[in-house]
């Protein structure tokens, strides 16, 4: 057994997909495979249920992912142990942000704060789907991460709080039949014929739940279609192939050729690392990034009033 079988293991295991997990790694499905196989040889059990819609935890299987979590978790604490002991200190923070998200007001403080506490530390920013910031926290590829909050719940190895609640909006191209109308002439039933696009990166009944849970309240289901990521949901939108539904909080929303609506919803962001991870620079980051992003959230409000 290697810690590369692991994690490939755990990185299929969050995001339930061959396929995403190559993408999201670079490496090609049939390494990827072939290396889960040889895990599963030598543990003598098969780990997932593979069927042409989805791949599934076998029970054996959640319960090695339980098991290599606190391996993970174990390790690490062991090594930052090991390292304080030997008067190091950690040359990389890495911390990842959900994709798509307006950031200007929120990494600048954060570097100043954190680089005053250890000048000597790198910080390194990954903007990513939410499957691959929850992976990346469990495949220790990132430190803390700052995503949705109904994506970090589920996991009982994640420590996490909440510091903004952010409003939700309907994106949709200038060259829109109705981007004629003003904002407050418009709601999303107007765009009930429209298709709603979504990265394929979440494709699973949560993401066509939680946009249905949207659109019910104005009448209708929409139609969703995925593509493959946030970028390419944008350039579609864009180019009036259809409309999607973002996190008040997206850059894109400031673009000339896009035009945009509120509607009555919000979602919590949250800051997460894994519950075992209480080591200083962590600990740090995770304050930082509560104290940065709710004074900045307290700034936006106090400008919309």
């Amino acid at each position: 057994m290697t810690d590369l079988q692991i994690d490939y293991f755990m990185a299929v295991a969050t995001n339930l997909s061959f396929t995403k997990t190559s993408e999201e790694l670079f490496v090609s499905q049939p390494a990827i495979s072939r290396q889960i196989s040889q895990l599963e040889k030598e543990l003598g059990a098969k780990l997932f249920r593979r069927n042409n819609q989805r791949t599934e935890l076998t029970e054996v299987g959640r319960l090695y992912f339980d098991l290599f979590s606190r391996y993970k978790a174990d390790y690490i604490n062991t090594r930052i142990k090991a390292d304080h002991i030997m008067g190091k200190k950690n040359a990389v923070m890495r911390v990842g942000f959900l994709e798509g998200w307006d950031l200007f007001n929120i990494i600048p403080p954060m570097m100043k704060k954190y680089k005053a506490e250890f000048p000597d530390s790198e910080v390194v920013i990954n903007c990513c789907g939410v499957k691959e910031l929850t992976t990346g926290l469990l495949t220790d590829s990132l430190d803390v991460i700052v995503t949705m909050k109904n994506t970090v719940t589920k996991y009982s190895e994640f420590e996490y709080s909440d510091v903004a609640e952010i409003g939700k909006i309907l994106i949709y191209s200038a060259r829109h039949p109705l981007a004629s109308k003003g904002a407050d002439e418009l709601s999303l039933r107007d765009f009930r014929e429209d298709t709603f696009l979504a990265p394929w990166e979440i494709v699973d009944r949560m993401i066509v739940e939680a946009i249905s849970n949207y659109t019910r309240p104005y009448g209708f289901i929409p139609d969703v279609r995925f593509v493959k990521n946030h970028e390419s949901t944008i350039t579609c939108v864009r180019n009036n192939m259809g409309v999607t539904i973002a996190d008040e909080w997206v850059w894109a929303k400031g673009a000339d050729d896009l035009a945009w609506i509120p509607f009555s919803a919000k979602d919590t962001v949250s800051v997460a690392r894994l519950r075992s991870r209480e080591d200083e620079q962590v600990l740090a980051m995770e304050g930082i990034l509560n104290e940065v992003i709710e004074k900045q959230e307290k700034t936006r409000m106090r400008a919309l009033k």
